[in-house]
Parts: C-alpha cells; sequence; structure tokens
C-alpha cells in the first residue's frame, strides 16, 4: 500500500502520517509479518527496481501538480518554498521513503498552501484533485507502449517496470481519494461545502490518522474493493490487459 501525506494549510504541517507510519512499522516488525520490498528484491530484482522508479515518479508529479494548481489559482507559497519542481528531492520525504523501501507504503512531503490566497471557492478541492490526476496521465502516458506493442524488448524488463509504474500510480491516485484526512479526497470533500460544514468537516479532520490507521490495520478486504479494484479496473482499461 503507498500512502501520501495531505499538505497542511500553512508551513510546517505535522504529517500524521509519520505517527501511522512508526507505528504500523513496530507491530509489523513485533509481529514479524513485515516483508518489505528490499526482502523481495533479491528473488525478484527487476520487479524492486520497477517499484522505486514508480513510487519516485508518483511522488513527484503528484506533489508537482499540487504546487502547480496552488500557484495557477493564486497562491505561491509552494513556489517559494521550491515545491514547484520535478525534482525528487523536493518532494521525497526521508522517513516517508524508508516507509516505502522496508514496509511497501509511504508518503511524500505535504506541500502547503494558503486557503485564504486561492482565488476559487473550490480552490482547495483543485489543489487535492491536482495530485491524483497527475498520477492518472502518468499511468496512462506509460501504458501506451503497453498498449500498442512498444514494450516488447529482450528480457521483458522494460515492459514489467511500465507495468509497474501503471499499476502503482493508478494505486496512488484512487487510494487518495478515499475521503479520510490526511488523503487528498479529504480536502476535495472539505472544498465542496458550505462554510458551516467546513466548519464541521475540520473537526473530523483530528480523527483521520486513526481511521487510516484502522484501515491499514484490520480493513484489507475495504482496501481491496475501495482501492485496488478500481486501481485494477484501472490498469486494465489503460493497458488493456490484466495485471
Amino acid at each position: 500500500m503507498i500512502a501520501r501525506g495531505l499538505r497542511g494549510s500553512g508551513p510546517g504541517s505535522t504529517n500524521p502520517l509519520l505517527i501511522i507510519g512508526l507505528l504500523v512499522l513496530l507491530l509489523a516488525f513485533l509481529s514479524g509479518t513485515l516483508v518489505s520490498p528490499v526482502q523481495r528484491a533479491p528473488q525478484d530484482p527487476i520487479g524492486f527496481i520497477g517499484f522505486v522508479i514508480a513510487i519516485v515518479l508518483g511522488i513527484t508529479v503528484h506533489e508537482f501538480m499540487h504546487a502547480y494548481a496552488a500557484t495557477r489559482l493564486g497562491d505561491d507559497t509552494a513556489r517559494l518554498m521550491g515545491r514547484l519542481s520535478l525534482n525528487p528531492m523536493a518532494h521525497l520525504d526521508p522517513f516517508g521513503t524508508l516507509l516505502i523501501v522496508l514496509a511497501g507504503f509511504g508518503y511524500g512531503k505535504p506541500v502547503p498552501f494558503n486557503e485564504s490566497r486561492l482565488r476559487s471557492a473550490l480552490g482547495v478541492s483543485g489543489v487535492a484533485l491536482a495530485g491524483p490526476f497527475a498520477n492518472l496521465v502518468l499511468a496512462f502516458v506509460c501504458a501506451l507502449p503497453l498498449r500498442f506493442g512498444g514494450a516488447d524488448l529482450p528480457g521483458g524488463a522494460y515492459g514489467r517496470v511500465l507495468e509497474l509504474i501503471v499499476f502503482y500510480n493508478c494505486v496512488l491516485a484512487v487510494f487518495n481519494l478515499v475521503p479520510i484526512p490526511p488523503l487528498d479526497g479529504a480536502n476535495v470533500v472539505y472544498g465542496l461545502l458550505p462554510p458551516q460544514q467546513k466548519y464541521t468537516w475540520r473537526s473530523y479532520q483530528q480523527y483521520g490518522p486513526i481511521l487510516l490507521l484502522l484501515l491499514l490495520f484490520f480493513g484489507a478486504q475495504v482496501l481491496r474493493t475501495l482501492v485496488f479494484g478500481p486501481a485494477l479496473f484501472l490498469f486494465q482499461l489503460f493497458t488493456g490487459s490484466r495485471f
């Protein structure tokens, strides 16, 4: 599972997924159930390389598009903080990246924005949707060689890496649209609500990380239905084949 932290309403926001990641890692190590991508690398080196490329690309374009959307909508906070960049180092969080390698899920640095500076009343939703949309565009572009036979090289490594990029970016897009804070879906809902309901939604946000933690631990069937089912559908739609 790949998770990505939602940006806060201003610079210096604390990423709740840091706490979630620490708890998940601790419990997984104590129970002996953690099988990390690194552990699987000797048996499937191409798969590991493809996984890393897919996640680095996915997080980079995801966070860049949040910054780009916020800038276009009138708030230059992300641009001034160096986040309007396609350099992965501007978006990869050290601990979030470590989680990706060790546990198979993680997050990038939240892109800060100032809601009051966005020109549109739906600006928050627009900024939130920009990240998942970027992941879907990346998945679609990388699926073109797979769909039209341009990935048929000796050994199949090129095609395998493209498949992983498509699949994991579909997962990133769908998972981040789940309306549980701090995921993007929560900000999409927030931006669509009337002012009074926005206040109520903000009070719900404090429980988001707990709900997300419970979902990651006990909601395997829910995740398969809400995330992996649609992600596999999108993969098949883009590539014309099954993952």
